[in-house]
């Protein structure tokens, strides 16, 4: 219990890929209905965690209670997959765009800054590499970073355009890729920063 409140307290986690669907799960254990408006959120959650069920983190039991979320919630998974995930840059500039899912991480000695820009469709963002490269830049020198990464990731085509600064020769050795100019490279069927980015990167340094 709670030293302070009393109140039980636990940890639940499974291998799965939404914390989302460990939620859905216990209100189907105990025998609990979301109502409409709560499913449709619940839904989406799942849908964003997993993009669409592309990210390797996925797995059955979250589809499977997504598909049941969808059905209570009258929704259609893949339109509103979609329309998560369709590009809108919503007036935003490229540094608030990297920063809006930017993650530290601390590899053995190395500390490196991803961010991840997630779309249906890249190909609006991909002429700002330039600015993207400036800003990330900018951040590596603010936060003393050994390295930043922006992924721009295209979920109808399950891969990602990377861009970095710092070594190339970590992103040859850590992906297997020979082309690395200009501080990008597309790195095909990677999607999930946390399952294939920071691994590959972690055998390197971790």
């Amino acid at each position: 219990a709670d030293v302070q409140t009393g109140y039980p307290t636990f940890m639940r986690n499974e291998p799965i890929g939404s914390t989302t669907s460990i939620v859905a799960q216990m209100y189907q254990e105990r025998g609990l209905l979301p109502g409409p408006k709560l499913a449709g959120l619940m839904a989406a959650a799942i849908l964003s965690d997993t993009v669409i069920f592309k990210s390797p983190t996925c797995t059955e039991k979250d589809k499977r209670l997504a598909q049941r979320l969808a059905r209570i919630a009258g929704i259609d998974l893949d339109s509103l997959g979609k329309e998560m995930f369709s590009l809108s840059s919503g007036g935003k500039t490229p540094m608030d765009q990297l920063k809006s899912d930017f993650k530290e991480f601390r590899l053995g000695n190395h500390i490196l800054g991803i961010g991840q820009i997630t779309s249906i469709d890249t190909s609006a963002f991909l002429p700002r590499m330039e600015e993207y490269l400036v800003c990330m830049n900018q951040i590596r020198d603010e936060k003393h970073y050994d390295s930043v990464y922006l992924m721009l990731t295209d979920v109808l085509r399950e891969g990602t355009e990377l861009l970095f600064t710092g070594e190339k020769e970590a992103i040859r050795q850590a992906f297997g890729c020979e082309c690395t100019e200009d501080h990008h490279v597309y790195l095909d069927k990677v999607v999930s920063r946390k399952k294939q980015i920071v691994p590959a990167l972690s055998a390197l340094w971790g």
